[in-house]
């Protein structure tokens, strides 16, 4: 194709433009993974600050951060995603299942080190083999480095790399000592022992268990395993069926296979976070926290109405998902009504006084995240809180309602 052939942006535009809507399916899944997003994003927040009382409490906060971050990820990739403002939907479900493998790892080493019931011992010999395992791993990736001191760029650093490896060398070496030492390496059987101290493998026990006893049925792990696997690592059965009998797929088109698949990834790491915040919750319950941080000023991130007569509207299209309706109610109340452009219903309503003050007079509890003081809160505690004397403060772009009450 010469350059005078190739389609401008605009002609892409228009082709992407022609894309028939999502099924209702696709966009549940797509809603349920946004919510349980948002909400895991103020849950991690709400653990922030917190010392560690034990190794446990440490790499759950780690772990479940990168799930978060993953989550976000897989998010801002998805067709329709309110995290984005794309020129086209671009469909490429093989992508997407690149970050979902990676949740479902995630979700296993979380079970696994910070939630599975062990003893002490044990578990100091499951976290000293991911010690000795993460430094084999940059032994071999600073002897790869070492031996490519050819490279433009690496000539000057190859000896840098070659010396890490040696000090890593060293220690796996201490970690081994470490491993062989502990009274739970006694309990193992001798044919394992020789390859868990060679340090190419992380986990005590098959992936496979660990996943059952973490919330995956085996046969569902193997096939999403498979699955999953075949496009991270561009394997056969990822391009095999591209073109001929094919042709939807695999061109960054809507098809069955790319809404089916693409479905699939958001429901399972939807899922799996979901398992996840509720096992953190629980491992951090009854943990003191450190001094709260300032509350933020109460308010809203909303803009200002503009000068209406009574009873005159204006509309103002706040994102491509929402639009605000402004109504002069009163000589001195002003209403504002949020909008969900997707589905056409009201999912917000404010009233404003010109002395300043400012009632929420409903919302919508499916499309908003919640956070009372600084936290999640059952129904029951945000109806006491509200009947209370209290503020709030509404984050359209985040779709947050922060509540503080006395």
């Amino acid at each position: 194709m010469s350059d005078e052939d190739a389609p401008t942006m605009m002609e892409i535009a228009d082709r992407g433009g022609l894309e028939p809507e999502p099924s209702e399916h696709y966009l549940e899944t797509l809603k349920m993974l946004d919510n349980v997003v948002r909400e895991c994003i103020h849950v991690s927040q709400g653990y922030g600050g917190i010392p560690s009382p034990h190794g446990r409490h440490f790499y759950a906060s780690v772990l479940f951060t990168g799930m978060v971050t993953r989550g976000v990820s897989l998010l801002m990739l998805a067709p329709h995603s309110p995290w984005t403002s794309k020129l086209i939907e671009h469909w490429d479900y093989s992508s997407m299942t690149g970050i979902s493998r990676t949740m479902i790892e995630l979700r296993i080493a979380f079970y696994y080190l910070c939630t599975e019931e062990c003893s002490e011992d044990e578990w100091y010999f499951r976290w000293n083999l991911f010690n000795l395992h993460d430094c084999t791993s940059r032994i071999r990736m600073f002897e790869a480095l070492g031996e490519a001191e050819h490279i433009e760029g690496l000539e000057e650093q190859s000896g840098g790399f070659k010396e890490q490896a040696e000090s890593f060398k060293a220690q796996a070496e201490e970690l081994r000592e470490r491993l062989t030492s502990s009274p739970f390496f006694e309990t193992i059987d001798e044919r394992k022992r020789k390859k868990l101290l060679h340090g190419q493998t992380p986990y005590l026990y098959i992936l496979e268990d660990i996943a059952e006893r973490a919330g995956i049925e085996k046969p569902i792990f193997r096939w999403l395993y498979v699955l999953f696997s075949s496009h991270v690592h561009a394997l056969p059965m990822s391009f095999y069926r591209l073109g001929d009998d094919y042709p939807e797929r695999g061109r960054g088109l809507p098809s069955k296979s790319e809404e089916g698949y693409s479905s699939l990834c958001l429901s399972l790491s939807g899922t799996l976070l979901a398992y996840t915040r509720d096992e953190l919750n629980a491992l951090f319950d009854g943990v003191a926290r450190s001094a709260p941080k300032a509350a933020a000023t109460i308010g809203s991130e909303l803009p200002e109405p503009p000068a209406l007569q009574v009873g005159e509207e204006h509309s103002h299209d706040l994102s491509d998902a929402t639009t605000l309706r402004f109504r002069r109610s009163a000589e001195d109340v002003y209403t504002t009504i949020m909008v969900d452009r997707r589905s056409g219903e009201e999912v917000l309503e404010r009233a404003d006084n010109e002395d300043g003050a400012a009632e929420l007079v409903y919302f919508d509890p499916y499309f908003w995240t919640v956070i009372l003081n600084n936290g999640p809160a059952t129904e029951r505690e945000l109806k006491e809180a509200i009947a209370r004397r209290h503020a709030f403060r509404v984050d359209p772009h985040m779709r947050q309602i922060q509540f503080k009450s006395e």
